[in-house]
């Protein structure tokens, strides 16, 4: 299917096209004789939109006299084709620069090519736009995934550089971790061109490299709290001072502590860039910490955060056990196709990733502004199910009464890892009857999890495993 592009001209462009006599979409015809010289498009052509709702862009116009400059004033009229939609308004009159817009909404009978004539005291402009068939778009970009397109994610992934660059240390400062004291550091290194912060928490008196790193990745588009951490580490019981603690924010998003907020700079890149991020910071807590042990680490997620964990598992080799609360597992299941459907009708609904999902996904799709390829192999990055023979140990966790993730997440990584053989001690799922989006409401959840990161520490007393 041919996408095409809105082309902006400048004021320079507009005047000399208007001096032009042709047929094609976007061309001004100029009527011989009196009235206004011409009708030139500013913007709104050549657009992609479904049918029966507007495209992303208005069409704006502007009229110039004879001489070529703006009119303004003069009623313009914006009809539609028959079958191809209507306008509002209809009949807007030019404003100081000559210019007038109108919302197009396409026609919903049938897709493909529709037009939209404007016409202003004699002079002519016809508009196109594609109609697209919504329900065939999503069946060409939730068809399943093929080798080829896992290969392509797997390659991109091999060239990005998450080494520890730039490292800063931004604050330091004595605390708790349950009855123990520790030291908290706020840390900033940069990735892919942009500086990001995150905490790193090491137990006090540890010996050189006798703890294991355990990173946090958090749920939601708010950022992460240091303090939230630290009352979520409390669950860890007698564990608690036998780690190093590695929390990330994500890009575009803060890392809060005692009233101060460090924000990540860098455009938002839920689930996929979000690993770029965690692993960069990983990398810093490595060179930096003594008392971290070298060459392996463990993750701890839940919702977002679960997923990215699960990403991390499969780019980063290091990675030995993974303990994944109610995370998406699969961008290609029906739950996300239902998803797309709805935030290209009617925009995202309030949870978490949705909007960027939409922004960066469905809307420039249906648009025309990336291709269907670009958009399938960004599903295929965050679907870490498609990679599950790369996973390491993993506990999982899901209720059945989960509105934000639905279990079908849970469910389709466990028919990966049946598929693979992969089963206890590797693999281990529990699904929670009437558990919802909460590790509270998942009853023995957070046990399970806080001995299966156990098996992973030497015995008491001995320094190094």
């Amino acid at each position: 299917m041919s996408r095409k592009r809105l082309r902006h001209r400048g004021p320079t462009a507009l005047l000399a096209l208007s001096a032009l006599v042709g047929c094609g979409d976007g061309d001004p015809v100029t009527p011989p004789g009196g009235g206004s010289a011409s009708i030139v498009l500013v913007s709104g052509g050549d657009q992609r939109g479904i049918g029966g709702r507007p495209p992303a862009q208005p069409v704006v116009v502007r009229v110039l006299d004879a001489a070529g400059r703006a009119a303004p004033g003069m009623t313009v009229s914006f009809t539609p084709a028959p079958g191809h939609g209507s306008a509002d308004p209809v009949s807007p009159v030019s404003d100081g620069n000559g210019e007038a817009a109108t919302t197009w909404t396409l026609g919903s009978a049938a897709p493909g090519r529709q037009t939209l004539s404007v016409s202003a005291s004699g002079a002519t402009l016809t508009v196109a736009a594609e109609a697209v068939d919504l329900d065939a778009e999503l069946e060409a970009l939730f068809a399943p995934a093929s080798a080829a397109e896992v290969g392509a994610v797997r390659a991109d992934w091999a060239g990005r550089d998450v080494s520890a660059a730039g490292v800063a240390v931004e604050f330091t400062e004595p605390v708790m971790l349950g009855a123990s004291t520790a030291t908290l550091r706020i840390v900033s290194h940069v990735v892919a061109g942009a500086r990001h912060f995150g905490a790193i928490i090491v137990p006090d008196g540890a010996a050189p490299e006798s703890l294991p790193i355990l990173m946090y990745t958090h749920g939601g588009d708010g950022g992460v709290s240091v303090e939230e951490f630290q009352i979520l580490s409390l669950q860890l019981g007698e564990l608690i001072d036998r780690f190093v603690y590695v929390i990330p924010s994500f890009r575009s998003e803060p890392l809060r502590y005692g009233g101060r907020a460090w924000v990540s700079d860098g455009p938002s890149g839920h689930w996929d860039y979000d690993v770029d991020d965690a692993l960069a910071l990983v990398n810093v807590a490595f060179e930096s910490t003594p008392e971290a042990r070298p060459g392996s680490f463990h993750i701890f997620g839940g919702s977002r955060g679960a997923g990215v964990a699960l990403l991390a598992g499969i780019r980063d080799p290091r990675v030995e056990r993974i303990v994944a609360f109610y995370g998406p597992t699969d961008f290609f299941d029906a739950w996300i196709r239902v998803i797309a459907r709805k935030t290209a009708l009617d925009g995202p609904w309030d949870l978490p990733g949705l909007i960027h999902l939409d922004s960066t996904i469905v809307r420039p799709l249906i648009s025309g502004d990336t291709t269907m390829e670009e958009a399938r192999l960004n599903l295929v990055r965050r679907s870490s199910v498609l990679f599950a023979a790369d996973l390491p140990a993993v506990q999982l966790h899901h209720g059945t009464a989960d509105f934000t993730v639905p279990v079908s997440q849970a469910e389709s990584m466990l028919r990966s890892m049946e598929a693979l053989g992969r089963a206890p001690p590797e693999f281990e799922a529990f699904i929670y009857e009437g558990g919802g989006h909460d590790y509270l409401s998942l009853a023995g959840a957070i046990p399970r999890a806080v001995a299966f990161l156990a098996q992973v520490l030497p015995p008491e007393g001995d320094a190094r495993k």
